[in-house]
């Protein structure tokens, strides 16, 4: 939760910058005009330079997340928008934002938050991620006040309400760590010679001992997430057969049921199922998720004069904190200019928006807990 407090902190500094420029402005209301008898339109395309941090869940199992700019721009694998249109008459405004973006990430994307201790996930040059995400949101403002300064530096103040639309696709294609799976094979191997060995009941004790060891790593150490019945069922039969083993056919026998429970191991560990588990390689996807947030905004701009102006804008929504909450802020400077015989505004400045959302599904729990932030920069045209 530090990042999301620092951003946090952020949007209220942008905001508190913001207000003593309204005092600067001189504290008067501006005695309101008529309103204009025509719509004004703004749209523009603009650039997000990103960083992505956070974690992701997918089949109940937490992957750190983290992608600077470079690794995104190298990743890039599909359409890219970023596009935002506003239409204004008089204090009314309704404002639409899109980001699109599709990446091919490679194997430092995504980390297991939670390793299990002997079988951890472990990428090469032919693993990675794939990330799919899109942000659609539409607000409507209303300006509430305007404060007039002494050289017409005014400040508006606008509050806004929408909602924010949100799809991501995550899939991680890991390969399980060849050395973690040495270290199982060993320690099945020696159970299994302790089993071949069994000719009296002093040696069939000491295979169970081992074995027992063995569960304890299970189910302790989580080599197999926590709350697995199905596999514990099938230790307690296990250990049940080796209790009764009395000749070499039947301690063939238990051999062939541990070794069933080799691959039941691997796949358990990342709860998959035969089609998602292909040699060494595990695929883990969050599946399409979507969500709607409906948020509350508060928009600033200030007015430096000669076409130049700084706008402050922060939002919260979801308002559901079990599965979902979201917050957005923005702090730019705006130039006013022409081309090719349109107005239009050139802006730079810093954005960021945290999404949090989680949901339960038959297999496992799904979300994102991660920020996206960094410069913007966008020339937007007026008519």
């Amino acid at each position: 939760m530090r990042r999301e407090t620092w951003f946090g902190v952020l949007c209220a500094c942008a905001l508190a910058v913001s207000f003593p420029l309204a005092a600067e402005a001189g504290g008067d209301l501006a005695e309101p005009g008529p309103p204009p008898s025509a719509w004004t339109f703004d749209s523009g395309l603009y650039g997000w330079v990103l960083w992505l941090e956070g974690d992701a869940t997918a089949r109940g199992e937490r992957f750190n997340v983290y992608a600077d700019p470079i690794d995104l721009i190298d990743a890039l694998d599909g359409p890219i928008v970023m596009a935002n249109f506003e239409a204004r008459r008089g204090r009314f405004s309704f404002f639409a934002d899109v980001v699109y973006a599709e990446f091919g990430l490679d194997e430092d994307f995504a980390a297991e938050a939670e390793p299990i201790p002997a079988l951890q996930l472990k990428g090469d040059g032919r693993i990675g991620s794939k990330l799919d995400f899109g942000v659609y949101q539409a607000d409507a403002f209303y300006e509430v006040a305007n404060f007039a300064g002494p050289k017409g530096n005014d400040t508006k103040i606008e509050l806004g309400a929408g909602a924010r639309y949100v799809e991501m696709d995550l899939t991680v294609k890991a390969k399980i760590d060849a050395s973690a799976r040495l270290r199982l094979g060993r320690l099945l191997d020696r159970i299994e010679n302790s089993i071949n060995r069994i000719e009296n009941q002093e040696e069939r004790l000491e295979a169970l001992a081992e074995f027992n060891a063995l569960r304890a790593d299970i189910l302790e150490k989580r080599i197999v997430r926590a709350k697995n019945k199905g596999l514990a069922r099938r230790v307690a039969r296990l250990e049940n057969r080796l209790n009764r083993v009395d000749n070499r056919g039947e301690a063939i026998a238990a051999l062939e049921a541990l070794d069933k429970l080799r691959l039941g191991l691997l796949q358990r560990a990342l709860n998959l199922n035969n089609k998602e588990f292909n040699d060494n390689f595990a695929f883990v996807s969050t599946g399409d998720m979507d969500w709607i947030d409906p948020v509350i905004a508060l928009r600033m701009t200030h007015e430096l004069g000669d076409g130049r102006s700084i706008t402050a804008m922060g939002d919260f929504g979801g308002f559901n904190v079990d599965d979902g909450l979201s917050w957005q802020a923005v702090l730019a400077y705006n130039y006013e200019g022409t081309l090719l015989g349109y107005e239009t505004t050139t802006t730079l400045g810093y954005k960021a928006l945290w999404l949090k959302y989680e949901e339960q599904t038959a297999k496992g729990a799904r979300g994102i807990d991660a920020v996206l932030h960094g410069p913007i920069a966008e020339l937007s045209f007026r008519w």
